[in-house]
């Protein structure tokens, strides 16, 4: 079992994205900066509508509904997209490597992928799993930085795009469950596994944010995935609360201020969820409902959206935290990672406003601890959501496009790849 692992100090991490791969002659990628600014413009747009479809909300009238923690929590990750395609791992020109694309079929749509493989005999392949938002891997630059790498450490990297984007048919459904990414990625898996790639019998997964409910999911049903690297992932519940406060943290605001609007969240939560009044939201959320960060739309509660939103909340579709009333958007998460036994590293920042990684790091602690699980939880101190060196870590964090990877990512997933048995 590999030495849990609490912090780890490691240097600054250009180096691995700006002059990686040695072994291979640079040529341009043939994404133009135009394809970076539709990726932009697709994360733009998600953001002003797309996100509202992920409240698992049917009814036409909900989907115009800034609903607060669910909406924070979506748009973050929006910006993840926006974050990684922006970033100097993402811009940097691609290397001329081995490239084989590939195809499957899922739900009658078919998705097309590619494989970059390494010059040398790959030790395995790595297959990459992102979190929301649209996908432009084939002909984009989209973990550019992250490809490269694991190709530079010696190893095949597969990926696709998501229906509706890139090269992919079909239509884009931001509202896709966690389930279905699951089954869509085993799909994929299968089709890989048929392509009798060399050394496929050594088969790790990367994800980031989001995918930390689907690859659990993954492994269910896929018995063939023997190392899994999980980097921002996330516990069993929606982290909407968590993302109010650790933001309001991130942009200063006093702790009376924090406490009032964090105490109101609550309020805010519990009617919508459980039950009240227009009169009794509208008092009890009054000073969040006019929060510049909270509510940037303006948004106004009537009746008729409250009376929809509760109605929906309380249909059994949904399940909800009796503590926090989160949405519980994996019921069976911890048990699944109990039950695991391949080695995971689990990669956190500390600077993470999207997620809650103190409750990550707990969960993935209490899995190995109790279960069979094989893990190194590393928290990084500069990190933010998207593994960028961050100040404030918060989703409105102006970076400017040259930010580097954070201290001791790249290092930490090297150290790691390195010890994995034989």
């Amino acid at each position: 079992m590999f030495a849990l692992q609490t912090r780890v100090e490691g240097a600054d991490q250009t180096s691995h994205a700006s002059a990686g791969l040695t072994r291979v002659t640079p040529v341009l990628m043939t994404t133009s900066v135009i394809t970076l600014v539709a990726v932009a413009a697709i994360a733009f747009c998600s953001f002003i509508t797309g996100y509202f479809r992920h409240l698992y909300v049917r009814d036409a009238v909900l989907l115009r509904v800034f609903f607060g923690g669910f909406l924070l929590m979506k748009s973050a990750f929006s910006f993840v997209l926006l974050a990684l395609a922006l970033s100097p791992f993402s811009l940097t020109a691609s290397a001329e490597i081995d490239r084989e694309r590939f195809s499957f079929i899922y739900q009658d749509v078919s998705y097309t992928g590619e494989i970059m493989m390494p010059e040398r005999t790959p030790l395995g392949v790595i297959i990459i799993v992102p979190g929301h938002g649209p996908t432009e891997f084939v002909e984009g630059t989209q973990f550019l930085g992250e490809r490269r790498f694991f190709v530079e450490q010696g190893y095949s990297v597969a990926y696709w795009d998501k229906a509706g984007t890139g090269l992919s048919e079909g239509t884009y459904d931001h509202n896709q469950s966690i389930e279905s990414s699951a089954d869509e990625s085993v799909a994929a898996l299968a089709a890989l596994d048929a392509l009798d790639l060399e050394n496929f019998e050594n088969l790790g997964v990367w994800c980031i944010s989001r995918a930390g409910w689907i690859v659990p999911k993954m492994l269910e049903q896929y018995s063939g995935i023997d190392f899994w690297v999980s980097v921002s992932g996330t516990t069993e519940l929606n982290s909407s609360r968590y993302m109010l406060e650790a933001n309001l943290i991130a942009e200063q605001r006093s702790a009376e201020e924090i406490d009032l609007l964090m105490s109101e969240w609550d309020d805010y939560q519990r009617i919508l969820v459980r039950g009240g009044t227009l009169e009794e939201f509208n008092q009890k959320t009054a000073n969040l409902m006019i929060d510049p960060y909270f509510n940037r739309n303006d948004f106004q509660m009537t009746e008729e959206i409250l009376v929809n939103i509760q109605s929906y909340f309380q249909s059994g579709e949904m399940a909800f935290d009796e503590a926090t009333n989160q949405a519980i958007m994996y019921t069976e998460m911890e048990t699944t990672l109990r039950r695991l036994s391949i080695p995971v590293l689990a990669i956190l920042g500390r600077l993470d406003s999207q997620i809650d990684w103190r409750a990550t790091g707990d969960l993935y602690l209490r899995a190995a601890d109790q279960g069979q699980l094989p893990l190194s939880l590393v928290f990084l101190d500069t990190c933010n959501h998207t593994m960028q060196q961050s100040v404030t870590g918060g989703i409105y964090e102006n970076l400017p496009e040259d930010t580097p990877a954070c201290d001791g990512y790249y290092e930490t997933m090297a150290d790691w790849l390195n010890r994995l048995p034989e």
